[in-house]
């Protein structure tokens, strides 16, 4: 309900523009679609609903924390808060009725078309990678999700914390697990 309020006391909230998202917005973008993806799945499929709405639960929590300084951050809490109060409905319907006419959702709510997840939002840009020597975990990095195994080692070759167990040894074996684990072998 705050979020709702605080959301609409500041007048009418502009259109979404995706292209011009930060990557902070496109983080919190991507969990409010893959918020959506699950709770789909969760009612729909699996029909456990427990997890539909700790998962429903755990979005709000993120979007407690999102910030509210530009049009751009009030569009996409809108698109969230859409779709949160839609999903919501099967759950809660006379407070989603309530909160859905507060945020000026379009027509009748138990007419409203159940959110899609858009698959775009939810490709991730980055991924985090291990960085173990002689097996034993001495760091992780961020890399890009398309990076090469030569990205990534010299990415990690970089790290302070990996570059100390590297220093004036030679690497024997490197042991590459795409987007998830660097294992170099030095003697």
């Amino acid at each position: 309900k705050r979020q709702v309020y605080e959301n609409t006391t500041k007048g009418d909230v502009a259109a979404l523009n995706v292209a011009a998202l930060s990557e902070d917005q496109k983080a919190l973008r991507r969990d409010i679609h893959k918020t959506i993806a699950k709770v789909t799945d969760d009612i729909g499929r699996r029909q456990t609903f427990n997890t539909a709405i700790a998962a429903i639960m755990e979005l709000m929590n993120k979007l407690a924390k999102a910030p509210q300084e530009d049009e751009q951050d009030r569009a996409l809490m809108q698109e969230a808060l859409l779709a949160v109060v839609r999903m919501l409905n099967p759950f809660t319907p006379h407070a989603s009725f309530t909160l859905w006419r507060e945020l000026n959702g379009e027509g009748d709510i138990d007419n409203a078309p159940w959110p899609v997840a858009d698959e775009s939002a939810m490709v991730e840009d980055s991924t985090l990678v291990v960085v173990q020597v002689n097996g034993k975990v001495r760091g992780k990095i961020t890399v890009a999700v398309d990076a090469t195994e030569e990205q990534v080692r010299e990415r990690a070759g970089q790290e302070h914390l990996v570059a100390k167990y590297l220093d004036g040894k030679t690497v024997r074996k490197v042991i590459y697990v795409p987007g998830k684990l660097l294992n170099l072998v030095v003697g």
